[in-house]
């Protein structure tokens, strides 16, 4: 937290005769108003701050003013609070200065309730360069400070995936705002299925900041599988090891959603908008989040962050593989396809539950602030992922279960699963960060009861986990073994296809550091709210 900054001065913002101050969390504009009100204090955080800019006004008619009154406040204000000048304009001396200085402070603006991020910017007039730039090289100098900023960034683009517009989104809108931000970038641009996941097992990451993919969630796939697969190795672990604790990369995961259904961006921000993924890269949010390892008997198959999904979710991604010419609506005529045929596929399920958070299925719903995902650590490179066996081996019962039978869908949700065609998501209250997945088994039953279920699944007007013939447990750990002589369906992880059906899936706590603060939810902010805003009128100067 940046303490004790006071300065204060006097600029000129649309005509307007402004005070402007630096207090402890941001700039406090304090802007005459007609009326009855005199003032409208308006305050940036410094944390929403991207960059300041300056430039150059040029005009006809100058006067000189004395703006504002020589305080010194502190050793940071000196300098910074100088003689100004404002320009005569026709009959308003309030108007914009003519041939000024500008110092343009570009933010962020939030829409909190839509989860959605606007770039904004305010131009600060004033006759000297000098206060200018000083001011400049404060605002940007504490704005750095308040979190761990990205400088340099791998970005990965994969121009087939999705829409098929990734590269257009990137030189469009998200290159220039991370130009605008001093963001240097290495581009790489994919040409084949798992171009960035072998990538990454080899090409340099130090100096890099972070690890950005441009596409839909298979490319966000094979980008956080990738650094995690290689911090794995780089410390020297067995990654095929089932029972290997895998150690947090030291090097954050970001995504610019492009994609078809964009569930991760759903998940973490909770809307699409690729500027607004932009955004939480450009400021720095961190936040770690849970990912489960795959493991079938010989090997680690891959890592997983949202679904796992075998049966009606299986068929709908691999029947939707072959229509991938429909964009986004391949989805919903493979889900149509894959109803009507209404398939059931035997097989054992077992499972570790987590004792602690049963009840945790049908409460509230995970986002910024949430008190169980809150004990994390921050940025520590190389540190273990808090995984299950951690608390288990002191004093506590391993207890694990049976389900046999034959199943319409066995889903394991790491995250709530939101996504454009259910925005509810497959688990609305699954946590990003408490070291657990959340095991949905669907028994087979007709079509009505499925439709039910499927209904409430993306609507959630009636919880889908209090049908009769749905099982859903938060576990650590799980498997699923087919019954042979059956035929199988297969894996849809992360949008992916996996045709290895046995597996072992189990959870590894705050594996993954990803640019991202998490889904604002009203309930866990409100606290929040009431500190920063104690907090950002402290040592506010008084003339």
């Amino acid at each position: 937290m940046v303490q004790h900054i006071q300065a204060a001065q006097y600029f000129s913002i649309s005509g307007r005769k402004t005070r402007v101050s630096l207090s402890s969390a941001g700039l406090v504009l304090d802007c005459p108003q007609s009326g009855w009100r005199n003032h409208k204090c308006t305050v940036i955080p410094f944390s929403k701050i991207v960059t300041t800019e300056c430039k150059k006004s040029h005009k006809t008619s100058v006067g000189r003013h004395w703006l504002v009154k020589t305080i010194k406040l502190s050793t940071f204000s000196f300098g910074l609070v100088k003689h100004g000048y404002r320009t005569l304009g026709s009959g308003d001396h309030n108007g914009d200065e003519d041939g000024t200085e500008s110092l343009v402070v570009h933010y962020v603006k939030e829409q909190k309730n839509k989860g959605l991020i606007q770039l904004k910017q305010i131009s600060l007039n004033h006759t000297d360069s000098d206060v200018i730039k000083k001011w400049s090289d404060a605002i940007r100098n504490y704005s750095c400070q308040v979190s761990r900023r990205p400088k340099k960034l791998l970005v990965f683009i994969n121009p087939f995936g999705g829409r098929g517009n990734a590269r257009n989104l990137w030189e469009s809108k998200i290159l220039p705002i991370f130009q605008l931000a001093g963001i240097t970038c290495q581009v790489v641009v994919t040409d084949h299925a798992n171009h960035a996941l072998t990538l990454l097992q080899t090409v340099p990451l130090h100096g890099h900041d972070g690890v950005i993919s441009v596409g839909g969630d298979g490319m966000f796939a094979e980008v956080f599988n990738g650094v995690t697969i290689r911090a794995a190795r780089d410390a020297s672990l067995d990654v095929d090891d089932k029972a290997t604790e895998f150690v947090r990369p030291g090097i954050r995961v970001g995504f610019i959603p492009g994609g078809s259904t964009d569930s991760i961006s759903m998940c973490l921000h909770g809307t699409t908008d690729p500027v607004t993924a932009a955004l939480h890269i450009v400021l720095g949010d961190s936040m770690l989040v849970d990912a489960v390892a795959i493991h079938s008997a010989q090997r680690l198959e891959r890592f997983a962050m949202t679904m796992v999904s075998y049966g009606y979710f299986g068929d709908l991604m691999t029947h939707s593989e072959n229509y991938r010419w429909l964009g986004r609506s391949r989805y919903s005529l493979s889900g149509v396809r894959t109803f009507l045929a209404n398939k059931s596929y035997p097989g054992k399920v077992s499972y570790v539950a987590d004792d602690d958070d049963q009840a945790g299925l049908l409460g509230a719903e995970c986002g910024e602030g949430c008190h169980t995902c809150s004990d994390q650590v921050q940025g520590q490179e190389g540190e273990r992922g808090q995984g299950e066996n951690q608390g288990e081996t002191n004093n506590s019962v391993v207890r694990e279960f049976e389900v046999v039978g034959r199943f319409l869908a066995v889903s394991s949700a790491t995250l709530s699963c939101s996504c454009r065609h259910t925005v509810p998501g497959l688990s609305p209250s699954a946590h990003t960060g408490d070291g657990t997945t959340d095991l949905i088994i669907v028994h087979n039953t007709f079509h009505l009861n499925y439709l039910r279920y499927l209904f409430r699944t993306a609507f959630n007007m009636s919880h889908p986990f209090r049908l009769p013939f749905v099982q859903a447990v938060r576990v650590k750990s799980w498997s699923f073994t087919p019954q042979d002589d059956e035929i199988q369906s297969a894996w849809n992880c992360d949008g992916e296809v996996l045709k290895n059906v046995k597996i072992f899936v189990k959870s590894h706590k705050q594996l993954v550091p990803v640019f991202a603060r998490g889904v604002y939810n009203k309930i866990y902010q409100t606290e929040r709210k009431l500190v920063e805003e104690a907090q950002l009128f402290d040592d506010i100067p008084v003339l």
